[in-house]
């Protein structure tokens, strides 16, 4: 957060501690606000045992979906330290812990949403202030809280997308360094839009920051070459949806985007390939291992691409070699999620891609019981919502009633 130093320029988010800035806010009711969001004495330990499951929970469970390429891994260490003086940011991480506890396991269901009413009641008068949007912290626990609501569609039966504006917000107004907290919560914010936008077939909202992208094909850490993928997801989404498409230049945008696709392929490092591929599995599904959470994401998001390149393009031939080609995709991306099960969103990210493309291209019986079983591992495991993509594709298949609630099996593979 910016605050002024006495000849009244603006002090970096560096130079002072929380509290010191929450201290120089010239406005009195903003000043009294942040008072009620920072904690001159840090909360540990924690005196609800309760709660210090929940903290734990996070920290081991469920900041390593957040934290996929991140070097810093702040959500794992960065964040854990900050929520001590953090009231919204610790309430964030209990809401969010409470809700994913009580789909995996018994705990109670209604404490999710105090935690989350506690923020709320913290953040919403402070919104409309612009200072707010340079708060590294806030902007990591609405990005928290985002993940919240993507796991109440289970209970709501509908995504809101209520925090995506904030998250906006935050990045159009916020100070984003490269290896800062903010570029961390970028990145997720991101990653979090592609899915919005891949499961309502619209572009990405959320900003494209040029100071933390980089979309050259020279020499960088596992980390950016994942980023780089992803950012090119977010473009190629973005022309799909967008006026690109329906404009006479379209041909030459394609085939610009399909030469990146293909030179991530050609110029990835040996390190960020597969530990392990056999592609004559004899499961539906190739099995695709790797050793890093950045190494699988980053595949799977450079295939998500070249599934919508295959769908959108121009020049496109025969309809049934687009299908072949987008079902071959799928498998991989299906085989990337099984294999690395040990970094949940390489599933989700395969949840992804069957909602998109599964239902008209797949036709054997076989396959389409390993599709649904991905999605409902998927849901049972981790509390994704993949209801309605089940129900959506069983109405593409044509499945009777009575199929849908039957058992499906799911070929053991390596997680």
């Amino acid at each position: 957060m910016m605050t002024p130093r006495n000849d009244e320029s603006p002090v970096s988010p560096t130079e002072l501690g929380p509290h010191a800035r929450v201290r120089a806010i010239p406005d009195p009711k903003f000043r009294f606000l942040m008072e009620q969001v920072y904690v001159d004495n840090p909360m540990w330990p924690l005196s609800d045992p309760t709660e210090a499951v929940l903290f734990r929970h996070f920290v081991q469970k469920l900041a390593i979906w957040l934290d996929l390429c991140d070097p810093e891994q702040n959500f794992q260490t960065k964040i854990p330290k900050q929520a001590g003086t953090c009231t919204v940011l610790m309430n964030a991480i209990f809401a969010l812990a409470s809700r994913h506890m009580s789909h995996v396991s018994d705990h109670d269901p209604l404490a999710s949403n105090r935690y989350i009413g506690e923020c709320l009641r913290h953040l919403k008068p402070i919104l409309h202030y612009p200072d707010t949007m340079r708060d590294e912290n806030l902007f990591a626990a609405t990005i928290i809280q985002r993940v919240w609501e993507e796991m109440e569609v289970v209970i709501m039966g509908q995504d809101h997308q209520g925090y995506m504006l904030s998250i906006h917000r935050f990045v159009e107004n916020g100070r984003l360094t490269p290896g800062s907290l903010s570029a961390a919560a970028f990145w997720i914010g991101l990653r979090q839009e592609i899915y919005i936008a891949v499961m309502s077939c619209e572009k990405v909202r959320v900003r494209l920051v040029p100071s933390l992208i980089d979309q050259s094909f020279s020499e960088a850490s596992d980390y950016t070459w994942a980023n780089r993928a992803v950012v090119h997801c977010a473009e190629v989404l973005n022309f799909c949806f967008g006026d690109e498409y329906r404009s006479a230049t379209r041909p030459a945008r394609w085939s610009e985007l399909d030469a990146w696709n293909r030179q991530w392929s050609i110029n990835l490092p040996t390190y960020c390939t597969p530990i392990f591929h056999d592609k004559d599995s004899d499961s539906r599904f190739p099995e695709i291992w790797y050793h890093k959470s950045c190494h699988a994401i980053g595949a799977q998001h450079h295939i998500l691409a070249a599934l919508f390149l295959a769908r959108y393009d121009p020049n496109m031939g025969a309809y049934t070699d687009m299908k072949e080609r987008i079902q071959s995709l799928v498998r991989r991306i299906c085989g990337i999620g099984l294999g690395n099960q040990w970094t949940p969103p390489s599933m989700f990210t395969a949840c992804m891609a069957i909602a998109a493309f599964a239902g008209e291209c797949f036709y054997d019986r076989r396959d389409q019981e390993a599709i649904l079983s991905i999605l409902r591992k998927t849901e049972k495991d981790h509390a994704r919502p993949t209801k309605a993509v089940q129900e959506k594709m069983m109405k593409k298949w044509n499945w009777a009633p009575k199929d849908a609630g039957m058992p499906m099996a799911l070929d053991e593979q390596s997680e």
